[in-house]
């Protein structure tokens, strides 16, 4: 194996990525699973087009954008965002705080002068922050209950250095104007997204993924840094095999690439062990009725209703769903390490979905298909930033960079992931000089 060689180790977005940026053939992304993708997978059943998670396109990054332009072509459909909130049995437009005309009386006055008299303390956490910025009515309506929902994870004990450019904060004079059943202005980045036409968010990956070099079955068990290289060993369709390198990409969630050493210290073990995410279950839904509803997606704030987010890939581009038909994609998080029964979730996925009226009991299901995710959001608890630089400075003298939302151990989206894997080539060409 050539000595200069480059191991990407998983072949999400951020690991197809730097491939695709290292522009010539001196690497191999190991992939544990039988496509890549990640997180960006889509599949096909009954012809239904599916994402294994939702998630739609935007960047405000011209040089990304211009990328998946060339990538995909004239298979991309730009929307304007419909997304909402469910909430008291009726549908307040996203985001929430700049649209509560729809809301009972009470609810918008209370909303409103809670704005008005917020406590004006620097805020410290993620929950102080939610309080300072809108006041208590908005807070206790709608953000506390959903992000706690989503999150599974005390708020109180989570950071505030990934919020930038995530929730959107309209003026006090925009919450009014939305009050008053008034508002004509769109919030948050994602106001326009782009999607692709046929093949689901999986298209991006095809794309990049067309020319590069992959191993796919190939799970990264163990690495082993010697004076100027790397050895990882891996193993694929069930043969145990060795490959060393001189540089590591690493897209590997941090607590299971710090498994793999037998040589970390006892610190670098507690922190990676200490780092906070929570899992994902998506459930993909097929129904035997049109036109179901006109929505993007739509959030679940109250207890009651066991998902917290639904979307509607029929509603993304319409070759994602068979003629006459509908499609569904619920997402429910759990805290880390909870045991999941799958077939348990979706009965009370089902239920929920009639409770909410979405679907009629005597709707016919034609797809119910579930997966789950170890690991899907990062969460920036208070201890992130310290942990994190422990362990990234451990791999960086192991000549190992770490990449994506699980290397970086930041809630990246679609484009940062991209940025990410073309990033780590820069770093990594200038070593190599």
């Amino acid at each position: 194996m050539n000595h200069m060689m480059i191991a990407i180790l998983g072949g999400g977005l951020a690991g197809l990525s730097a491939a695709y940026h290292l522009n010539g053939n001196n690497y191999l992304i190991l992939e544990k699973e039988n496509q890549a993708g990640g997180l960006c997978r889509s599949t096909q059943i009954k012809g239904y087009t599916f994402d294994y998670a939702p998630h739609v396109f935007f960047t405000q990054n011209e040089y990304v954008l211009s990328l998946i332009n060339k990538l995909l072509g004239n298979n991309l459909i730009q929307q304007d965002r419909r997304a909402y909130i469910y909430l008291n049995n009726v549908y307040v437009k996203y985001p929430f705080e700049a649209n509560l005309s729809v809301l009972p009386g009470d609810v918008i006055s209370e909303c409103i002068d809670s704005m008005l008299n917020r406590d004006d303390k620097e805020p410290k956490n993620f929950k102080e922050w939610i309080y300072a910025t809108f006041g208590r009515g908005i807070a206790e309506h709608y953000l506390i209950p959903y992000n706690e929902k989503m999150w599974k994870y005390d708020l109180s004990e989570i950071s505030l250095d990934w919020i930038s450019g995530r929730v959107p904060a309209p003026t006090v004079e925009e919450i009014k104007k939305g009050a008053s059943g008034q508002q004509d202005k769109e919030f948050g980045p994602n106001a326009q997204f782009l999607y692709p036409k046929v093949g689901g968010m999986g298209a991006i990956v095809k794309a990049f993924s067309n020319k590069l070099r992959l191993s796919l079955n190939s799970k990264v068990t163990r690495i082993k840094h010697k004076k100027d290289e790397v050895e990882i060993g891996y193993e694929k369709d069930k043969k145990t095999k060795k490959m060393n390198v001189k540089h590591v990409v690493s897209t590997l969630p941090l607590p299971d690439i710090i498994k793999m050493f037998d040589d970390a210290s006892e610190e670098v073990i507690k922190v990676s062990e200490a780092l906070v995410h929570n899992s994902l279950v998506c459930i993909n839904i097929g129904i035997k009725r049109a036109g179901i509803s006109d929505k993007h997606w739509v959030y679940f704030p109250e207890k009651k209703i066991i998902f917290n987010r639904i979307s509607f890939p029929m509603n993304f581009s319409r070759f994602t769903t068979p003629k006459g038909k509908s499609s569904i994609l619920v997402e429910i998080t759990y805290e880390k390490n909870s045991r999941i029964d799958l077939e348990g979730i979706k009965e009370r996925v089902i239920n929920g979905l009639i409770d909410a009226d979405i679907l009629k009991e005597n709707d016919e299901i034609d797809v119910c298909d579930a997966s789950y995710f170890r690991y899907a959001y990062v969460i920036h608890d208070l201890k992130h930033k310290k942990n994190v630089e422990i362990i990234h400075k451990f791999l960086k003298e192991k000549n190992i960079i770490p990449v994506g939302r699980f290397g970086e151990w930041e809630y990246l989206n679609m484009d940062k992931a991209i940025l990410s894997g073309k990033n780590a080539v820069i770093k990594l060409k200038n070593v190599m000089k």
